[in-house]
Protein backbone atom coordinates (compact mmCIF):
# COMPACT_ATOMS: atom_id res chain seq x y z
CA UNK A 1 0.00 0.00 0.00
CA UNK A 2 1.31 3.44 -0.87
CA UNK A 3 2.16 5.97 1.81
CA UNK A 4 -0.58 8.27 0.47
CA UNK A 5 -3.24 5.59 0.98
CA UNK A 6 -1.94 4.73 4.44
CA UNK A 7 -2.56 8.27 5.70
CA UNK A 8 -6.25 7.81 4.93
CA UNK A 9 -6.65 4.85 7.27
CA UNK A 10 -8.73 5.16 10.40
CA UNK A 11 -7.28 4.26 13.82
CA UNK A 12 -8.70 0.74 13.49
CA UNK A 13 -6.98 0.17 10.14
CA UNK A 14 -10.09 0.61 8.00
CA UNK A 15 -10.19 3.10 5.18
CA UNK A 16 -11.20 6.58 6.35
CA UNK A 17 -12.83 7.40 3.01
CA UNK A 18 -15.91 5.43 2.02
CA UNK A 19 -17.22 5.98 -1.49
CA UNK A 20 -19.99 4.58 -3.59
CA UNK A 21 -21.74 5.83 -6.69
CA UNK A 22 -23.83 8.42 -4.84
CA UNK A 23 -22.03 8.89 -1.57
CA UNK A 24 -18.68 9.94 -0.17
CA UNK A 25 -17.93 9.92 3.55
CA UNK A 26 -14.58 11.02 4.94
CA UNK A 27 -14.07 9.75 8.47
CA UNK A 28 -11.65 11.32 10.93
CA UNK A 29 -8.22 9.79 10.55
CA UNK A 30 -5.79 10.30 13.36
CA UNK A 31 -6.29 11.83 16.77
CA UNK A 32 -7.80 15.32 16.33
CA UNK A 33 -5.48 16.55 19.08
CA UNK A 34 -2.51 15.56 16.88
CA UNK A 35 -3.76 16.06 13.30
CA UNK A 36 -6.74 18.38 13.69
CA UNK A 37 -10.23 17.62 12.46
CA UNK A 38 -9.99 16.09 8.99
CA UNK A 39 -13.20 14.10 8.77
CA UNK A 40 -16.44 13.16 10.45
CA UNK A 41 -17.22 10.70 13.22
CA UNK A 42 -19.66 7.79 13.09
CA UNK A 43 -21.90 9.90 15.32
CA UNK A 44 -21.98 12.65 12.68
CA UNK A 45 -23.22 10.20 10.03
CA UNK A 46 -25.93 8.95 12.39
CA UNK A 47 -26.98 12.57 13.07
CA UNK A 48 -27.51 13.17 9.34
CA UNK A 49 -29.70 10.07 9.06
CA UNK A 50 -31.71 11.05 12.14
CA UNK A 51 -32.31 14.54 10.74
CA UNK A 52 -33.51 13.06 7.43
CA UNK A 53 -35.95 10.71 9.17
CA UNK A 54 -37.19 13.50 11.45
CA UNK A 55 -37.85 15.55 8.34
CA UNK A 56 -39.88 12.64 6.94
CA UNK A 57 -41.78 12.36 10.22
CA UNK A 58 -42.74 16.04 10.03
CA UNK A 59 -44.34 15.63 6.61
CA UNK A 60 -46.54 13.24 4.67
CA UNK A 61 -43.84 10.55 4.91
CA UNK A 62 -44.45 9.94 8.62
CA UNK A 63 -44.84 6.28 9.55
CA UNK A 64 -44.31 3.72 12.30
CA UNK A 65 -41.23 2.28 10.57
CA UNK A 66 -39.49 5.67 10.58
CA UNK A 67 -40.31 6.02 14.28
CA UNK A 68 -38.83 2.58 14.94
CA UNK A 69 -35.70 3.44 12.96
CA UNK A 70 -35.34 6.69 14.95
CA UNK A 71 -35.65 4.75 18.20
CA UNK A 72 -32.88 2.36 17.22
CA UNK A 73 -30.65 5.14 15.89
CA UNK A 74 -31.05 6.89 19.24
CA UNK A 75 -29.95 3.67 20.96
CA UNK A 76 -26.93 3.51 18.64
CA UNK A 77 -25.98 7.10 19.47
CA UNK A 78 -26.30 6.39 23.21
CA UNK A 79 -24.10 3.29 22.88
CA UNK A 80 -21.42 5.28 21.06
CA UNK A 81 -21.57 8.01 23.70
CA UNK A 82 -21.12 5.39 26.41
CA UNK A 83 -18.15 3.96 24.51
CA UNK A 84 -16.55 7.40 24.34
CA UNK A 85 -17.13 8.07 28.05
CA UNK A 86 -15.56 4.74 28.99
CA UNK A 87 -12.57 5.35 26.73
CA UNK A 88 -12.12 8.82 28.25
CA UNK A 89 -12.32 7.43 31.79
CA UNK A 90 -9.75 4.78 30.89
CA UNK A 91 -7.40 7.28 29.20
CA UNK A 92 -7.74 5.63 25.80
CA UNK A 93 -8.97 8.47 23.56
CA UNK A 94 -6.79 8.56 20.43
CA UNK A 95 -5.22 5.19 21.18
CA UNK A 96 -5.77 1.82 19.56
CA UNK A 97 -5.98 -0.03 22.87
CA UNK A 98 -9.22 -1.82 23.60
CA UNK A 99 -11.30 -0.38 26.42
CA UNK A 100 -13.04 -2.35 29.14
CA UNK A 101 -16.82 -2.51 28.83
CA UNK A 102 -18.63 -2.88 32.11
Amino acid sequence: MSENMEKFRHLDGNMAVVESEYMRIVFQHGDPADVGINGCRIEDVLDVIVEKLLDFQGRDLSCEENATALYHLDLAREALLLRRRRREMQGLIGKRDKHKSE
